[in-house]
């Protein structure tokens, strides 16, 4: 799962605009004129983030325009059909793992506040709605490999009288996401297991060497599916005891793939099981998480999915499908969607870059995607903690690595994916339904629309080109004229 976003310096980074609440004037007042916010990229990926922030033409800049009359004047057209409708959001947002959580930890209470409102508060921030979460360790994180039920090398628990979810609290983890949830209520997690216990997995000698839990790579053993069913269903219950409900579950983070970190090669026939298996465990506990199969890159989305949904009892069990965007095309989320309509597809790991990233975004959510999540949040300006494989690009924030004040890493910046991502998060609410538009081209501009709840239709329209571009939107009888800016973002709210 290659690729981030980040970013480093010294200065504080106290020089970004406040961000106005996207609500303010909407009802009403909305119906009389267009609100619009812009974002621009620079170095989008490029590693120079890490070393120092950079300015950035335009930040969730805001205006205002007013609606004209339909004119047949040559210039790009965005045709909006609110009457035309696709899929119902879910949400939009980023990761908890425990990289950014340790880095959160280092920060003064104040300033880690002051970042967990930029990121989640709809008004002062950019409104992520939906976080995901990891069930024990990932490869982004600065603490040993653990699971909730690790034993020494020969020993098993299938009773599950071991399992613990400890030390998400000693790791702050709980902490984090609590505080999360004061920020925004309405917050939606879902989670996902990087490596079952070792003791429930096949070892691969590759990875003999520094694997004393047998996290690193294997296979899971399919005699254990009932037992793994079983802890993943107490990994739910017990956040639910704290007040946290996981919405939903993915069964295995990159199930085809077995590297030198927590992971585990899990058969398309073993997730249909072990789906079986966790949908009985959770309606016997009375909760209602969703499981997501897959969880992996599109390339494969089609040939593993296909023999899980055909069957009758794992179609049953299974409510969505899970991507990741590393190798194939986001077409592949269509294509599992036409297969199996009644099964949502989302979008659960890839972090992108720039106006490229955030077309890709768009292609996303044209491609039937209830979603889209960012992968880790925050590392510092030496790229640490992690242990993955590869050096990883930029962070959507960047904590300075220089020597603690008062005990505290308090100085970070921010790189423009952060307000790039924002041109959806905060405009594109939970239960907006995707609503029809003509796409365009990356020669001109390319877009996609929504209608939020509460009756306000929200256009992100991209421009990848040198240079700026004249287009207008045509709506129910209505023209918004306007020139979004070379390399930027432009997002456009207005009520019916």
């Amino acid at each position: 799962m290659p690729c981030l976003s980040k970013g480093g310096s010294r200065e504080e980074q106290d020089t970004e605009p406040s961000i106005r609440d996207a609500n303010d004037g909407r009802g009403k007042n909305m119906k009389n004129q267009v609100k619009v916010w812009v974002s621009s990229e620079k170095n989008p990926g490029n590693s120079s983030w890490y070393k120092k922030p950079e300015p950035v033409g335009h930040k969730l800049d805001e205006k205002e325009l007013q609606f004209a009359g339909l004119d047949d004047s040559n210039v790009t057209t965005i045709k909006v059909d609110p009457s035309k409708t696709y899929q119902e959001i879910l949400g939009i947002g980023t990761s908890v793992e425990e990289s950014t959580v340790y880095n959160l930890m280092r920060m003064s209470p104040e300033k880690r506040r002051e970042v967990l409102v930029k990121l989640v508060d709809k008004e002062k921030g950019i409104g992520m709605s939906l976080l995901r979460l990891t069930i024990g360790t990932a490869d982004f994180t600065g603490r040993e490999f653990y699971t909730y039920d690790d034993m020494p090398p020969g020993q098993t628990d299938y009773e599950l009288k071991h399992f613990s979810i400890q030390k998400d609290f000693d790791y702050h983890i709980i902490d984090i996401i609590k505080e999360i949830q004061e920020i925004n209520p309405e917050i939606k997690f879902f989670a996902s297991p990087w490596s079952p216990p070792g003791w429930m997995k096949e070892p691969n000698p590759k990875f003999s060497e520094n694997n004393e839990l047998n996290l690193r790579g294997g296979a899971l053993k399919t005699e254990c599916i009932p037992c793994y069913a079983k802890y993943l269903r107490k990994y739910v219950e017990e956040y639910e005891k704290l007040g946290i409900h996981i919405h939903a579950l993915t069964l295995q983070n990159e199930p085809l793939l077995e590297i030198n970190y927590p992971s585990c090669y899990v058969t398309p026939e073993q997730e249909r099981l072990l789906a079986i298996a966790l949908k009985k465990e959770l309606k016997e506990a009375g909760l209602d998480t969703r499981i997501w199969v897959f969880d992996h890159n599109m390339s494969e989305a089609v040939e593993y999915v296909k023999p899980i949904l055909s069957d009758p009892q794992g179609f049953e069990a299974v409510d969505g499908v899970a991507f990741h965007d590393y190798s194939g095309d986001p077409s592949a989320m269509t294509e599992v969607h036409e297969l199996f309509p009644q099964k949502t597809v989302g979008l659960t790991e890839r972090s992108w870059w720039g106006v490229w990233g955030a077309d890709r975004i768009c292609q996303y959510f044209r491609n039937w995607s209830i979603s889209y999540n960012m992968w880790v949040t925050m590392l510092d300006s030496d790229i640490k903690p992690h242990q993955w494989v590869g050096t990883p690009d930029p962070t959507l924030l960047v904590q300075d690595a220089a020597p603690a004040v008062n005990g505290y890493y308090d100085n970070y910046w921010i790189c423009p994916e952060y307000y790039l991502i924002g041109q959806f998060s905060k405009f594109v609410r939970p239960g907006a339904v995707r609503i029809d538009s003509n796409n365009g081209t990356s020669d001109t501009i390319t877009n996609v629309a929504f209608k939020n709840p509460d009756n306000t239709i929200a256009v992100v329209v991209i421009n990848q080109q040198d240079n700026e571009h004249k287009f207008k939107i045509q709506c129910m009888g209505k023209q918004i004229n306007d020139t979004i800016p070379a390399k930027s973002v432009a997002t456009y709210v207005w009520g019916i």
